[in-house]
């Protein structure tokens, strides 16, 4: 192998010679250029980290969320409220019927039937065949308003039970509020005058609010 280079550097110089003998022009040796390669360790590297898009949270998004609760609690408080008004209704209305119904009301209906010449076993049979049908405002009103077409006899039986009505409240309902198995006695208690303006005018019994 060295003879083989020393070979083709000799033919290389002579070649050179003729050459520059031909043309005039003389000939430099070649310039070897050595190029250093930095060396490339992936330990000295390390890559920017990436930066990933935060998700934009609207402001009105916790506030619409909170309008939608308020709204659906306002919903839940208002159904609560129109169940409590019907039960307490009809829980007064019940209470009502069966006070008319017992001995315990005689010595205070007693002159009213003979005033209005009502036969106490028809009134007391009216109100037993409607107690169990005592389940809100329109039932109530139904046996507290007179109509133009009821007879002279439920007329009488309506406003004797009026008159009954106003009794128990006045007289029998706390005591029958505080003894019985009520939860909201106190609700109760505060319905009394409500209850009462209703029984006086029964025309204008078509709600009823706490």
């Amino acid at each position: 192998m060295p003879l083989l280079k020393d070979k083709i550097a000799r033919l290389t110089q002579q070649r050179a010679q003729a050459l520059e003998q031909s043309t005039n022009v003389k000939i430099e040796p070649a310039i070897e250029v050595k190029i250093e390669v930095s060396s490339f360790s992936d330990e000295s590297y390390q890559p920017e980290p990436v930066k990933r898009p935060t998700p934009k949270t609207s402001k009105a998004a916790p506030k619409a969320a909170a309008k939608q609760q308020n709204k659906v609690s306002a919903s839940m408080q208002a159904k609560k409220s129109a169940n409590s008004a019907k039960n307490i209704v009809k829980n007064f209305a019940r209470a009502m019927v069966i006070f008319g119904i017992s001995k315990l009301a005689l010595p205070y209906i007693s002159g009213k039937l003979n005033e209005l010449k009502l036969d106490l076993k028809d009134f007391q049979q009216y109100l037993f065949q409607r107690k169990e049908n005592m389940d809100g405002i329109s039932s109530l009103r139904a046996l507290l308003l007179v109509e133009r077409e009821d007879s002279p006899q439920v007329a009488a039986i309506k406003i004797a039970f009026q008159y009954t009505a106003e009794i128990f409240i006045k007289y029998f309902s706390v005591n029958w509020i505080y003894n019985s198995k009520l939860g909201d006695k106190l609700v109760h208690v505060k319905a009394r005058y409500k209850i009462l303006r209703r029984i006086r005018k029964p025309e204008y019994f078509t709600y009823f609010k706490m």
